[in-house]
């Protein structure tokens, strides 16, 4: 008589399925994909973040300083004391300096322009800006009128234009470009512009 007792006790162990390997395979390959993905996509996420901010930010003055121009809008700066025009004396320039943004830096008291100012009264100022109307160029004054080196523009004090002597046209489109001013606590103020040169129109520059 056959035994078959050693057969039946002895157990035997579950074969493993051929395709639980490649599943496995599968899922590390792609849990080491994503963890790639997020530590190259994150510092680069922050990066990005961090140098496109400035764009869509609202530049902030530092405390110590005074705001001037921001975001391409220039505010009353500080000319002069009023004390320091003579009245009924000559054009005098001077230049405007003040605080200047970009969409990454600040810095404190920078030369944007200049100006003329003349004080015609004991509280009164006429300002001009120093920027020809015709093609840019910068005027000068000898005390009589405003002159143009490049194109012979001239102007009355007033800032009117100048009829020639000689019968030569004057080229400027318009008279000096004015700028609204202000005086507060014996200073002089100004809102600085440049305006766009050889149009009758005064335009501000954006």
């Amino acid at each position: 008589m056959s035994d078959h007792s050693g057969n039946s006790g002895t157990s035997h162990s579950p074969t493993t399925s051929g395709s639980e390997t490649p599943r496995r395979n599968f899922v590390v390959e792609g849990a080491t994909v994503v963890i790639s993905l997020i530590v190259g996509v994150v510092p680069f996420a922050a990066g990005l973040l961090s140098f496109l901010d400035p764009l869509f930010r609202k530049n902030q003055t530092p405390s110590k300083h005074t705001k001037g121009e921001q975001g391409g809008k220039t505010e009353m700066v500080r000319i002069c004391s009023l004390e320091a025009l003579p009245p009924n004396g000559p054009p005098q320039r001077f230049p405007v300096i003040t605080d200047q943004f970009d969409a990454w830096n600040f810095t404190a008291q920078q030369p944007i322009g200049s100006v003329y100012l003349q004080r015609i009264s004991d509280s009164e100022v006429r300002v001009f800006n120093t920027t020809c109307p015709h093609a840019g160029c910068s005027v000068s004054c000898d005390g009589q009128a405003f002159h143009c080196p490049c194109h012979n523009s001239s102007f009355e004090l007033n800032g009117s234009k100048r009829v020639s002597e000689s019968g030569r046209e004057n080229p400027s489109p318009r008279a000096l470009d004015t700028l609204e001013h202000t005086i507060e606590s014996g200073d002089v103020l100004v809102h600085y512009q440049n305006f766009y040169p050889g149009r009758e129109e005064k335009k501000p520059k954006a």
